[in-house]
């Protein structure tokens, strides 16, 4: 019995997914990078401290989250991320890391993620984002 599915073409899925994301975020193309999301899309961020945002629901709150984005931290690059697939097709996982400085102190935002990320017919249904909070307050904190 194969319980796993054809993990060449899930990867495949999988990564195009994770170049369009992190390039859309790289040119600051929040347009196009909530394009990626279904309507009733969640995103999560399970590490957040209790100050910031734990849960979006709605592509519509997803973008008003991200669409600021830009003027806080600029992107300067993305590592090419690791995909790891999983028994379900939709289900795969990222890791990955950006190099980044935050606009308002100019210090540096060094991050690296572990993203657990479901799909359906080619959309983010559901974006589970493993961050360490630490670098982010570092960064914002004047």
């Amino acid at each position: 019995m194969n319980i796993n599915p054809n993990t060449d073409d899930v990867k495949q899925q999988a990564q195009a997914v994770m170049h369009k994301f992190t390039s859309n975020l790289l040119e600051e193309n929040m347009e196009q990078w909530i394009s990626l999301f279904d309507d009733n899309a969640v995103f999560e961020f399970p590490y957040a401290p209790k100050h910031f945002v734990q849960v979006l629901q709605g592509k519509a709150a997803i973008y008003e989250y991200i669409k600021e984005f830009p003027s806080i931290l600029r992107i300067q690059h993305f590592s090419s991320p690791t995909i790891h697939t999983t028994t379900d097709p939709s289900l795969f996982v990222a890791e990955f890391a950006s190099e980044a400085q935050a606009v308002s102190t100019g210090k540096p935002y060094n991050q690296t993620y572990i993203s657990v990320i479901k799909l359906k017919n080619g959309k983010i249904t559901h974006y589970k984002d493993y961050w360490n909070p630490l670098v982010a307050l570092e960064a914002l904190e004047s």
